[in-house]
């Protein structure tokens, strides 16, 4: 996979956006120009195309083809959901979590509770369900301002004390850089974009329920298939197709050499950044991280950084970086450089 970008910038941002590679701009172009040339038949040759999707998604992180659904991006993916879900059920939230998470079932009217995003998330949120004795958690399994790691195993754990809590979970900051096996995590939804980690280009994300997934839930719309919410009208054949290419080019490279890769340049990157006193106390009490980390630095560094091709995002109170399997340990060391 050979990205063009890495040689005009330090890429530390695909957080934000994943690249794009010359074997997907190929395969894109090849998409258009048939498009260009064939019309509505066009369509009609494609028709396999979604089906080929789901069952690769399943593949991938382990899961029921039967209950793999499309969706353009995780937004549209929850809000959908939302629209399935009684609005009797009780939230619980984290405090600062990705903000369609937060909005949407705040704007939905449903009743919710927050825990703090704090180094003992995990105690936090077994408190507040012990409290507020929520119906439904949300939670990202990687937090997009400061990289903290859900612990997965946990998420076992909790489902044995309160097994009628459905877990919904964004994947979009994980997804593809571990690897994932849903069927054993006991997460009743996961909902992911496809354009971060997955490489798969804008417009592209999916669903994945459980099988058993309480009925009870989804009162609102017991005499609609969850299907039509969840996948109305047409999908585009350009953007899932998209993801679909990358996720075979991923597993062709092997996503256990991607998360090797990712957790050592992680681990080296976290304790020189510890070294530097760049990060908070949350993140350095954690045992485990993800690759985001998020940088004690102003505007007027993150310009400077910018300025210098460091590409990167300012989050929250700090510089937001993270790495994947395209960076090395020298990019990390130039960096910091410049604080």
């Amino acid at each position: 996979m050979n990205f063009p970008a890495l040689k005009n910038y330090t890429y530390l941002d695909t957080a934000r956006s994943g690249l794009l590679y010359d074997e997907l701009l190929l395969w894109r172009k090849n998409h258009d120009l048939k498009f260009l040339q064939h019309g509505s038949q066009f369509s009609f040759n494609h028709e396999n195309l979604f089906g080929e999707l789901k069952i690769e998604i399943a593949r991938f992180f382990n899961a029921n083809n039967h209950s793999v659904y499309l969706t353009q991006n995780f937004s549209l993916g929850f809000k959908s959901l939302l629209s399935l879900v009684d609005l009797n059920h009780t939230f619980l939230l984290v405090k600062n979590d990705y903000p369609s998470i937060i909005n949407q079932v705040q704007i939905s009217g449903f009743k919710h509770f927050f825990v703090e995003n704090s180094f003992d998330l995990e105690k936090q949120i077994l408190k507040g369900i012990k409290k507020h004795k929520p119906n439904v958690l949300v939670l990202s399994i990687v937090h997009y301002i400061n990289g903290t790691l859900f612990d997965l195993e946990f998420i076992k754990k909790i489902k044995i004390l309160f097994p009628s809590l459905l877990i919904i979970a964004d994947g979009t900051q994980y997804c593809g850089t571990s690897e994932f096996n849903f069927n054993n995590s006991k997460i009743d939804v996961l909902i992911s974009s496809g354009y971060k980690w997955l490489l798969g280009g804008y417009g592209n994300g999916f669903v994945i329920t459980r099988n058993n997934t309480p009925k009870d839930f989804f009162t609102n719309h017991k005499s609609v298939f969850i299907n039509q919410i969840l996948e109305p009208g047409h999908h585009d054949t350009f953007n899932f197709g998209s993801l679909l290419f990358s996720l075979n080019k991923l597993s062709k490279y092997g996503l256990n050499n991607i998360e090797k890769s990712i957790k050592e340049l992680s681990v080296y990157a976290k304790q020189k950044f510890i070294e530097k006193g760049l990060l908070d106390v949350q993140t350095i009490k954690r045992v485990s991280h993800s690759n985001i980390f998020n940088l004690k630095g102003d505007e007027f560094l993150f310009n400077n950084l910018i300025k210098n091709k460091i590409l990167c995002s300012k989050r929250g109170d700090g510089i937001r970086v993270s790495l994947n399997f395209y960076n090395k340990k020298e990019e990390i060391d130039y960096l910091l450089s410049f604080f």
